[in-house]
C-alpha cells in the first residue's frame, strides 16, 4: 500500500473493532443494492438498500459497524477530491 492512510490500522486486517462510519460517496453495485463502503461491496456483505426501491432514502448518518481493521484501502485512502484539494476520503470513521 502506498500513500497517505487516514485511520491507522484500518486495513491491516489485525484486529476489529467497532466504529461508526459514513460513507462520503454513493456505492451501488449493478443490481441497484448501496453499501455503505467498498469493504462491504467488495465482501458482499449485506447492502443498506436498493436505489431501485420505492422507498429507500438517503441518510447522511453514521452507521455502526463492526468491521474496522478490514477496510478496503481504497476508503481510507488520503487523496484529492472533486476540486482537487488534497484531504478528501471515502469514508469517515468515529472512534
Amino acid at each position: 500500500m502506498h500513500g497517505t492512510y487516514k485511520y491507522a490500522g484500518a486495513c491491516e486486517k489485525k484486529f476489529l473493532k467497532n466504529v461508526k462510519c459514513k460513507t462520503t460517496e454513493l456505492l451501488i453495485d449493478c443490481t441497484g443494492d448501496v453499501y455503505r463502503c467498498h469493504s462491504d461491496l467488495y465482501a458482499a456483505r449485506k447492502p443498506i438498500g436498493n436505489i431501485l426501491d420505492p422507498d429507500f432514502t438517503i441518510s447522511d448518518i453514521f452507521r455502526d459497524c463492526d468491521h474496522f481493521g478490514y477496510c478496503n484501502p481504497c476508503d481510507v485512502k488520503i487523496k484529492t477530491n472533486r476540486f482537487q484539494v488534497f484531504g478528501h476520503t471515502s469514508v469517515e470513521i468515529e472512534y
